[in-house]
Protein backbone atom coordinates (compact mmCIF):
# COMPACT_ATOMS: atom_id res chain seq x y z
CA UNK A 1 0.00 0.00 0.00
CA UNK A 2 2.85 2.39 0.82
CA UNK A 3 4.41 1.61 -2.55
CA UNK A 4 1.12 2.51 -4.24
CA UNK A 5 1.16 5.94 -2.62
CA UNK A 6 4.79 6.57 -3.51
CA UNK A 7 3.83 5.91 -7.12
CA UNK A 8 0.85 8.28 -6.76
CA UNK A 9 3.18 11.00 -5.47
CA UNK A 10 5.51 10.44 -8.44
CA UNK A 11 2.55 10.68 -10.80
CA UNK A 12 1.36 13.95 -9.26
CA UNK A 13 4.87 15.40 -9.45
CA UNK A 14 4.68 15.34 -13.24
CA UNK A 15 2.01 18.05 -13.04
CA UNK A 16 4.35 20.57 -11.40
CA UNK A 17 5.40 22.95 -14.14
CA UNK A 18 4.62 26.50 -15.13
CA UNK A 19 1.79 25.49 -17.45
CA UNK A 20 -0.11 23.41 -14.90
CA UNK A 21 -1.40 26.16 -12.62
CA UNK A 22 -3.95 28.90 -12.95
CA UNK A 23 -3.19 31.09 -15.98
CA UNK A 24 -5.76 33.63 -14.85
CA UNK A 25 -5.32 35.66 -11.71
CA UNK A 26 -6.08 35.40 -8.02
CA UNK A 27 -7.64 38.02 -5.72
CA UNK A 28 -6.81 37.97 -2.00
CA UNK A 29 -8.12 39.76 1.09
CA UNK A 30 -8.55 40.81 3.81
CA UNK A 31 -5.78 40.18 6.34
CA UNK A 32 -2.21 41.33 5.74
CA UNK A 33 0.06 41.94 8.69
CA UNK A 34 3.60 41.75 10.05
CA UNK A 35 4.58 38.49 11.76
CA UNK A 36 7.20 38.60 14.48
CA UNK A 37 8.31 35.02 15.08
CA UNK A 38 9.42 33.92 18.55
CA UNK A 39 10.98 30.50 19.20
CA UNK A 40 9.77 28.81 22.40
CA UNK A 41 11.54 25.90 24.10
CA UNK A 42 11.23 24.60 27.70
CA UNK A 43 14.48 26.43 28.55
CA UNK A 44 13.35 29.74 27.06
CA UNK A 45 9.98 29.62 28.79
CA UNK A 46 11.60 28.77 32.16
CA UNK A 47 13.25 32.20 32.09
CA UNK A 48 9.91 34.00 31.73
CA UNK A 49 8.42 34.99 35.11
CA UNK A 50 5.18 33.17 35.92
CA UNK A 51 2.77 33.16 38.85
CA UNK A 52 0.79 30.46 40.62
CA UNK A 53 -2.34 32.14 39.22
CA UNK A 54 -1.20 31.09 35.77
CA UNK A 55 -0.94 27.48 36.94
CA UNK A 56 -4.36 27.67 38.62
CA UNK A 57 -6.01 29.11 35.50
CA UNK A 58 -4.31 26.46 33.38
CA UNK A 59 -5.72 23.73 35.61
CA UNK A 60 -9.19 25.29 35.27
CA UNK A 61 -8.83 24.88 31.49
CA UNK A 62 -10.49 28.29 31.02
CA UNK A 63 -9.34 29.99 27.84
CA UNK A 64 -9.41 33.81 27.62
CA UNK A 65 -11.26 35.04 24.54
CA UNK A 66 -9.09 38.15 24.45
CA UNK A 67 -5.68 38.92 25.94
CA UNK A 68 -5.82 42.02 28.13
CA UNK A 69 -2.88 41.35 30.46
CA UNK A 70 0.36 39.35 30.69
CA UNK A 71 -1.22 36.58 32.76
CA UNK A 72 -3.80 35.90 30.02
CA UNK A 73 -1.06 35.85 27.38
CA UNK A 74 0.85 33.16 29.29
CA UNK A 75 -2.32 31.15 29.90
CA UNK A 76 -3.18 31.14 26.19
CA UNK A 77 0.38 30.23 25.19
CA UNK A 78 0.62 27.43 27.77
CA UNK A 79 -2.77 25.98 26.85
CA UNK A 80 -1.67 25.82 23.25
CA UNK A 81 1.57 24.10 24.32
CA UNK A 82 -0.31 21.75 26.65
CA UNK A 83 -2.53 20.49 23.83
CA UNK A 84 0.08 20.80 21.08
CA UNK A 85 -2.46 22.73 19.04
CA UNK A 86 -2.40 25.81 16.85
CA UNK A 87 -4.34 28.75 18.24
CA UNK A 88 -4.71 32.50 17.84
CA UNK A 89 -6.06 35.11 20.27
CA UNK A 90 -6.34 38.88 19.85
CA UNK A 91 -4.16 41.07 22.09
CA UNK A 92 -6.23 44.01 23.26
CA UNK A 93 -3.53 45.76 25.29
CA UNK A 94 -0.59 47.94 24.25
CA UNK A 95 1.20 46.98 27.46
CA UNK A 96 1.13 43.28 26.59
CA UNK A 97 2.62 43.91 23.14
CA UNK A 98 5.39 46.05 24.66
CA UNK A 99 6.06 43.38 27.34
CA UNK A 100 6.45 40.72 24.61
CA UNK A 101 8.98 42.90 22.78
CA UNK A 102 10.95 43.42 25.98
CA UNK A 103 10.93 39.83 27.28
CA UNK A 104 11.21 37.62 24.18
CA UNK A 105 13.70 37.41 21.32
CA UNK A 106 12.24 38.08 17.88
CA UNK A 107 13.93 35.48 15.66
CA UNK A 108 12.64 36.92 12.40
CA UNK A 109 10.08 39.28 10.89
CA UNK A 110 8.01 38.06 7.98
CA UNK A 111 4.93 38.74 5.90
CA UNK A 112 1.91 37.64 7.91
CA UNK A 113 -1.80 37.21 7.47
CA UNK A 114 -3.30 34.49 5.32
CA UNK A 115 -3.89 36.84 2.38
CA UNK A 116 -0.39 38.33 2.53
CA UNK A 117 1.38 34.97 2.85
CA UNK A 118 -0.58 33.46 -0.03
CA UNK A 119 -0.07 36.51 -2.27
CA UNK A 120 3.71 36.26 -1.99
CA UNK A 121 3.61 32.51 -2.61
CA UNK A 122 1.54 32.96 -5.76
CA UNK A 123 4.11 35.25 -7.32
CA UNK A 124 6.96 32.87 -6.46
CA UNK A 125 5.23 30.10 -8.39
CA UNK A 126 4.54 32.45 -11.32
CA UNK A 127 0.80 33.00 -10.96
CA UNK A 128 -0.17 36.32 -12.53
CA UNK A 129 -1.92 38.66 -11.93
CA UNK A 130 -2.19 38.69 -8.13
CA UNK A 131 -4.45 41.36 -6.64
CA UNK A 132 -4.23 42.06 -2.91
CA UNK A 133 -6.19 44.26 -0.52
CA UNK A 134 -3.75 45.79 1.96
CA UNK A 135 -5.11 47.38 5.16
CA UNK A 136 -2.63 50.16 5.85
CA UNK A 137 0.20 52.12 4.25
CA UNK A 138 3.27 50.91 6.09
CA UNK A 139 6.83 50.88 4.72
CA UNK A 140 7.65 47.91 6.97
CA UNK A 141 4.72 45.98 5.50
CA UNK A 142 5.16 46.98 1.87
CA UNK A 143 8.82 45.91 1.81
CA UNK A 144 7.70 42.37 2.73
CA UNK A 145 5.41 42.17 -0.32
CA UNK A 146 6.51 41.03 -3.76
CA UNK A 147 6.64 44.28 -5.80
CA UNK A 148 4.72 42.75 -8.72
CA UNK A 149 1.61 42.18 -6.59
CA UNK A 150 -1.16 44.56 -7.61
CA UNK A 151 -2.21 46.86 -4.77
CA UNK A 152 -4.55 49.46 -6.29
CA UNK A 153 -4.74 51.53 -3.12
CA UNK A 154 -2.79 54.74 -3.59
CA UNK A 155 -4.43 56.90 -0.95
CA UNK A 156 -4.68 55.22 2.44
CA UNK A 157 -6.21 58.34 3.98
CA UNK A 158 -9.57 56.82 3.07
CA UNK A 159 -9.01 54.36 5.90
CA UNK A 160 -9.32 56.46 9.01
CA UNK A 161 -7.23 55.22 11.90
CA UNK A 162 -7.21 58.38 13.97
CA UNK A 163 -9.74 57.06 16.48
CA UNK A 164 -7.71 53.93 17.18
CA UNK A 165 -5.33 54.18 20.11
CA UNK A 166 -2.07 52.38 19.31
CA UNK A 167 1.37 52.02 20.77
CA UNK A 168 3.89 54.44 19.29
CA UNK A 169 6.54 51.70 19.41
CA UNK A 170 4.64 48.93 17.61
CA UNK A 171 2.62 48.98 14.41
CA UNK A 172 -1.04 48.02 14.94
CA UNK A 173 -0.77 45.09 12.50
CA UNK A 174 1.79 43.07 14.48
CA UNK A 175 1.18 39.37 15.14
CA UNK A 176 3.46 37.56 17.60
CA UNK A 177 3.98 33.99 16.41
CA UNK A 178 5.20 31.76 19.24
CA UNK A 179 6.61 28.63 17.57
CA UNK A 180 6.99 26.08 20.34
CA UNK A 181 8.95 22.85 20.21
CA UNK A 182 8.02 19.50 21.73
CA UNK A 183 9.35 18.84 25.23
CA UNK A 184 8.62 19.08 28.96
CA UNK A 185 7.60 22.57 30.10
CA UNK A 186 7.53 23.56 33.76
CA UNK A 187 4.68 25.78 34.96
CA UNK A 188 5.18 26.54 38.66
CA UNK A 189 4.82 23.06 40.25
CA UNK A 190 3.41 21.39 37.17
CA UNK A 191 5.08 19.73 34.19
CA UNK A 192 3.48 19.99 30.75
CA UNK A 193 4.53 17.34 28.26
CA UNK A 194 4.17 18.80 24.77
CA UNK A 195 4.29 15.98 22.23
CA UNK A 196 3.68 18.00 19.09
CA UNK A 197 5.43 21.21 17.98
CA UNK A 198 3.04 23.92 16.84
CA UNK A 199 2.42 27.66 17.10
CA UNK A 200 0.39 30.13 19.10
CA UNK A 201 -0.34 33.60 17.69
CA UNK A 202 -1.03 36.66 19.78
CA UNK A 203 -2.50 39.24 17.37
CA UNK A 204 -1.90 42.88 18.25
CA UNK A 205 -4.08 44.04 15.39
CA UNK A 206 -6.30 47.10 15.37
CA UNK A 207 -6.52 47.50 11.60
CA UNK A 208 -7.36 44.13 10.02
CA UNK A 209 -10.07 43.83 12.68
CA UNK A 210 -11.95 46.64 10.87
CA UNK A 211 -12.45 44.37 7.83
CA UNK A 212 -12.06 47.39 5.58
CA UNK A 213 -10.85 47.68 2.00
CA UNK A 214 -10.09 50.83 0.06
CA UNK A 215 -12.28 52.47 -2.58
CA UNK A 216 -9.46 51.89 -5.04
CA UNK A 217 -9.45 48.14 -4.38
CA UNK A 218 -13.24 48.04 -4.64
CA UNK A 219 -13.29 49.78 -8.04
CA UNK A 220 -10.25 48.02 -9.50
CA UNK A 221 -11.44 44.54 -8.52
CA UNK A 222 -14.91 45.07 -10.00
CA UNK A 223 -13.61 46.64 -13.21
CA UNK A 224 -11.05 43.85 -13.77
CA UNK A 225 -12.85 40.84 -12.32
CA UNK A 226 -12.84 39.02 -15.68
CA UNK A 227 -9.04 38.69 -15.33
CA UNK A 228 -9.42 36.48 -12.25
CA UNK A 229 -10.35 32.83 -11.76
CA UNK A 230 -10.03 32.51 -8.00
CA UNK A 231 -10.64 34.63 -4.91
CA UNK A 232 -9.15 33.66 -1.53
CA UNK A 233 -10.84 35.31 1.45
CA UNK A 234 -9.56 35.24 5.04
CA UNK A 235 -9.11 37.39 8.13
CA UNK A 236 -12.66 37.39 9.46
CA UNK A 237 -11.45 35.90 12.75
CA UNK A 238 -9.82 39.23 13.59
CA UNK A 239 -13.12 41.12 13.82
CA UNK A 240 -13.71 42.00 17.46
CA UNK A 241 -16.04 43.96 19.72
CA UNK A 242 -13.33 46.47 20.68
CA UNK A 243 -13.23 47.94 17.18
CA UNK A 244 -16.97 47.45 16.64
CA UNK A 245 -18.52 48.25 20.04
CA UNK A 246 -21.94 49.18 18.69
CA UNK A 247 -21.97 47.71 15.19
CA UNK A 248 -23.70 44.34 14.73
CA UNK A 249 -21.68 41.72 12.87
CA UNK A 250 -24.14 41.65 9.98
CA UNK A 251 -23.24 45.29 9.21
CA UNK A 252 -19.52 44.48 9.37
CA UNK A 253 -19.96 41.75 6.75
CA UNK A 254 -22.23 43.79 4.47
CA UNK A 255 -19.53 45.58 2.38
CA UNK A 256 -17.75 42.28 1.67
CA UNK A 257 -21.00 40.54 0.72
CA UNK A 258 -21.89 43.39 -1.63
CA UNK A 259 -18.46 43.15 -3.25
CA UNK A 260 -18.81 39.38 -3.74
CA UNK A 261 -22.21 39.93 -5.31
CA UNK A 262 -20.78 42.43 -7.82
CA UNK A 263 -17.88 40.10 -8.65
CA UNK A 264 -20.26 37.21 -9.30
CA UNK A 265 -22.52 39.36 -11.49
CA UNK A 266 -19.63 40.13 -13.83
CA UNK A 267 -17.80 36.81 -13.50
CA UNK A 268 -20.19 33.96 -12.52
CA UNK A 269 -17.38 31.39 -12.85
CA UNK A 270 -15.23 33.05 -10.16
CA UNK A 271 -14.34 30.49 -7.46
CA UNK A 272 -14.44 31.90 -3.93
CA UNK A 273 -12.48 30.07 -1.23
CA UNK A 274 -12.77 30.92 2.48
CA UNK A 275 -9.81 30.06 4.72
CA UNK A 276 -10.87 29.82 8.35
CA UNK A 277 -8.86 30.55 11.49
CA UNK A 278 -9.33 30.33 15.25
CA UNK A 279 -12.34 32.30 16.54
CA UNK A 280 -13.13 32.61 20.26
CA UNK A 281 -16.31 34.67 20.00
CA UNK A 282 -19.28 32.35 19.45
CA UNK A 283 -21.42 35.14 17.98
CA UNK A 284 -18.70 35.93 15.44
CA UNK A 285 -18.42 32.24 14.49
CA UNK A 286 -22.16 32.13 13.93
CA UNK A 287 -21.98 35.32 11.84
CA UNK A 288 -19.23 33.82 9.67
CA UNK A 289 -21.34 30.69 9.17
CA UNK A 290 -24.55 32.60 8.41
CA UNK A 291 -23.02 35.22 6.11
CA UNK A 292 -20.15 33.48 4.32
CA UNK A 293 -20.84 29.73 4.16
CA UNK A 294 -23.84 30.20 1.80
CA UNK A 295 -21.89 32.32 -0.73
CA UNK A 296 -18.46 30.67 -0.91
CA UNK A 297 -17.56 27.66 -3.05
CA UNK A 298 -14.82 26.21 -0.90
CA UNK A 299 -13.62 26.24 2.71
CA UNK A 300 -10.21 25.36 4.18
CA UNK A 301 -9.72 24.55 7.87
CA UNK A 302 -7.72 22.47 10.33
CA UNK A 303 -9.01 20.11 13.00
CA UNK A 304 -9.22 22.80 15.72
CA UNK A 305 -11.18 25.12 13.46
CA UNK A 306 -13.52 22.27 12.57
CA UNK A 307 -14.15 21.60 16.27
CA UNK A 308 -14.67 25.30 16.94
CA UNK A 309 -17.12 26.07 14.11
CA UNK A 310 -18.92 22.75 14.50
CA UNK A 311 -19.77 23.84 18.05
CA UNK A 312 -22.35 26.20 16.47
CA UNK A 313 -23.85 23.43 14.31
CA UNK A 314 -23.59 20.24 16.38
CA UNK A 315 -22.31 20.88 19.89
CA UNK A 316 -22.31 17.22 20.91
CA UNK A 317 -20.30 16.11 17.88
CA UNK A 318 -17.86 18.98 18.42
CA UNK A 319 -17.18 17.70 21.94
CA UNK A 320 -16.74 14.15 20.66
CA UNK A 321 -14.08 15.22 18.15
CA UNK A 322 -12.33 17.34 20.78
CA UNK A 323 -12.17 14.27 23.01
CA UNK A 324 -10.99 11.89 20.26
CA UNK A 325 -9.48 13.17 17.04
CA UNK A 326 -9.64 10.43 14.41
CA UNK A 327 -10.28 10.28 10.69
CA UNK A 328 -13.78 8.90 11.30
CA UNK A 329 -14.72 11.62 13.78
CA UNK A 330 -13.25 14.33 11.57
CA UNK A 331 -15.30 13.04 8.64
CA UNK A 332 -18.45 13.08 10.79
CA UNK A 333 -17.76 16.71 11.68
CA UNK A 334 -17.15 17.66 8.05
CA UNK A 335 -20.30 15.86 6.96
CA UNK A 336 -22.37 17.70 9.58
CA UNK A 337 -21.32 20.99 7.94
CA UNK A 338 -21.71 19.58 4.43
CA UNK A 339 -25.26 18.45 5.23
CA UNK A 340 -26.24 22.08 5.85
CA UNK A 341 -24.16 23.51 2.99
CA UNK A 342 -24.05 20.75 0.35
CA UNK A 343 -22.59 23.02 -2.35
CA UNK A 344 -19.28 23.50 -0.50
CA UNK A 345 -15.90 21.91 -1.18
CA UNK A 346 -14.68 21.32 2.39
CA UNK A 347 -10.92 20.73 2.77
CA UNK A 348 -9.45 19.75 6.16
CA UNK A 349 -5.67 19.71 6.62
CA UNK A 350 -4.25 17.60 9.44
CA UNK A 351 -0.70 16.57 10.36
CA UNK A 352 -0.74 13.04 8.87
CA UNK A 353 -3.50 13.25 6.29
CA UNK A 354 -5.81 15.57 4.37
CA UNK A 355 -9.54 15.04 4.01
CA UNK A 356 -11.77 16.70 1.43
CA UNK A 357 -15.55 16.37 1.16
CA UNK A 358 -17.46 17.75 -1.82
CA UNK A 359 -20.52 17.32 -4.00
CA UNK A 360 -20.29 14.40 -6.42
CA UNK A 361 -17.78 14.89 -9.23
CA UNK A 362 -16.67 12.74 -12.15
CA UNK A 363 -13.93 10.11 -11.96
CA UNK A 364 -11.69 12.28 -14.14
CA UNK A 365 -12.19 15.32 -11.89
CA UNK A 366 -11.68 13.17 -8.78
CA UNK A 367 -8.25 12.07 -10.02
CA UNK A 368 -7.28 15.69 -10.71
CA UNK A 369 -8.41 16.69 -7.21
CA UNK A 370 -6.51 13.78 -5.63
CA UNK A 371 -3.34 14.85 -7.43
CA UNK A 372 -3.82 18.48 -6.37
CA UNK A 373 -3.99 17.36 -2.73
CA UNK A 374 -0.76 15.40 -3.15
CA UNK A 375 0.95 18.43 -4.67
CA UNK A 376 -0.24 20.59 -1.76
CA UNK A 377 1.29 18.08 0.66
CA UNK A 378 4.64 18.40 -1.11
CA UNK A 379 4.53 22.21 -1.05
CA UNK A 380 3.67 22.15 2.66
CA UNK A 381 6.63 19.84 3.27
CA UNK A 382 8.95 22.29 1.52
CA UNK A 383 7.67 25.15 3.67
CA UNK A 384 7.92 23.09 6.87
CA UNK A 385 11.46 21.98 6.07
CA UNK A 386 12.99 25.18 4.66
CA UNK A 387 10.67 27.94 5.86
CA UNK A 388 9.93 29.22 2.37
CA UNK A 389 9.05 28.18 -1.18
CA UNK A 390 11.05 29.87 -3.94
CA UNK A 391 9.73 28.05 -7.02
CA UNK A 392 7.38 25.28 -8.09
CA UNK A 393 10.18 22.79 -8.66
CA UNK A 394 11.18 22.92 -4.96
CA UNK A 395 8.46 20.31 -4.41
CA UNK A 396 10.39 17.84 -6.57
CA UNK A 397 13.28 17.82 -4.10
CA UNK A 398 11.30 16.55 -1.09
CA UNK A 399 11.75 12.96 0.10
CA UNK A 400 8.47 11.07 0.03
CA UNK A 401 8.34 10.27 3.74
CA UNK A 402 4.65 9.37 3.63
CA UNK A 403 2.89 9.09 6.99
CA UNK A 404 2.17 5.50 8.04
CA UNK A 405 -0.14 6.84 10.74
CA UNK A 406 -2.07 8.79 8.12
CA UNK A 407 -2.39 5.71 5.94
CA UNK A 408 -3.72 3.72 8.89
CA UNK A 409 -6.33 6.39 9.64
CA UNK A 410 -7.48 6.40 6.02
CA UNK A 411 -7.92 2.63 6.16
CA UNK A 412 -10.19 3.03 9.20
CA UNK A 413 -12.15 5.76 7.42
CA UNK A 414 -12.56 3.60 4.32
CA UNK A 415 -13.97 0.73 6.39
CA UNK A 416 -16.41 3.13 8.04
CA UNK A 417 -17.53 4.69 4.76
CA UNK A 418 -18.06 1.30 3.14
CA UNK A 419 -20.24 0.14 6.02
CA UNK A 420 -22.24 3.35 6.52
CA UNK A 421 -22.39 4.91 3.03
CA UNK A 422 -21.95 2.00 0.61
CA UNK A 423 -19.15 3.83 -1.13
CA UNK A 424 -17.36 2.30 -4.09
CA UNK A 425 -13.69 2.47 -5.16
CA UNK A 426 -10.79 2.21 -2.76
CA UNK A 427 -10.08 5.28 -0.61
CA UNK A 428 -6.82 3.90 0.78
CA UNK A 429 -5.33 3.10 -2.62
CA UNK A 430 -7.02 5.63 -4.91
CA UNK A 431 -7.35 8.58 -2.55
CA UNK A 432 -11.08 9.06 -3.13
CA UNK A 433 -14.41 7.30 -2.77
CA UNK A 434 -17.72 7.98 -4.47
CA UNK A 435 -21.05 7.63 -2.66
CA UNK A 436 -24.57 8.48 -3.80
CA UNK A 437 -24.47 11.96 -2.27
CA UNK A 438 -20.82 13.08 -2.08
CA UNK A 439 -17.23 12.39 -3.08
CA UNK A 440 -14.76 11.83 -0.24
CA UNK A 441 -11.01 12.31 -0.58
CA UNK A 442 -8.21 11.27 1.74
CA UNK A 443 -4.45 11.27 1.20
CA UNK A 444 -1.59 10.45 3.58
CA UNK A 445 0.78 13.42 3.77
CA UNK A 446 4.54 13.81 3.64
CA UNK A 447 5.81 14.33 7.19
CA UNK A 448 8.86 16.43 8.05
CA UNK A 449 10.32 15.07 11.34
CA UNK A 450 11.84 18.37 12.52
CA UNK A 451 9.94 21.27 10.90
CA UNK A 452 11.61 24.68 10.96
CA UNK A 453 8.52 26.66 10.00
CA UNK A 454 4.91 26.23 11.10
CA UNK A 455 3.14 29.47 10.21
CA UNK A 456 1.16 29.48 7.00
CA UNK A 457 1.24 25.71 6.39
CA UNK A 458 -2.55 25.44 6.29
CA UNK A 459 -2.79 28.46 3.99
CA UNK A 460 -0.21 26.91 1.66
CA UNK A 461 -2.06 23.58 1.60
CA UNK A 462 -5.44 25.14 0.82
CA UNK A 463 -4.09 27.51 -1.82
CA UNK A 464 -1.99 24.99 -3.73
CA UNK A 465 -4.66 22.30 -3.77
CA UNK A 466 -7.38 24.57 -5.14
CA UNK A 467 -4.99 26.28 -7.56
CA UNK A 468 -3.85 23.09 -9.28
CA UNK A 469 -7.31 21.58 -9.15
CA UNK A 470 -9.30 24.33 -10.83
CA UNK A 471 -6.76 24.95 -13.59
CA UNK A 472 -7.37 21.36 -14.68
CA UNK A 473 -11.13 21.55 -14.22
CA UNK A 474 -11.51 24.55 -16.56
Amino acid sequence: MMETWKNSYLEALKLIDNDSICSKGVILGFNVNIDKVIKITPEILSNIPQTTRVEDRLLDNSSPKKITNIEELLICLLQSINEGKADEVIIGSDEVAIWIEENFVISRTAMGGQAGIMANLLRKIDVNPVLLSTPISSPNLIKLLDPSIIDPTTNYDTIHLGSIKTSEKIEPITHYVFEFSAGKYRVANRIINCERPNRFIGSYDKVNSLLMFSKEFNKYSIDNISDYTLCIMAGFHLINSITHPSKPYVEVFEPVLNLISKWKERNPLLIIHLELAAVKDRNLKQAIIDNLFPVVDSIGLNEQELISFLHCIDKSLSKTIHSTISSINLFKGMHAIFSKYPHIRLHLHYLDYFLLLSPLISEESALIRRNSLIISSLFAAVKAKHGNIDRQTDAKLIDHNISKKGLGELQKLENYLRSEWSGDANLTNNGYMQTKSFTMFGIPTVVIPFPTHLVGLGDTISLISILYEFKKLE
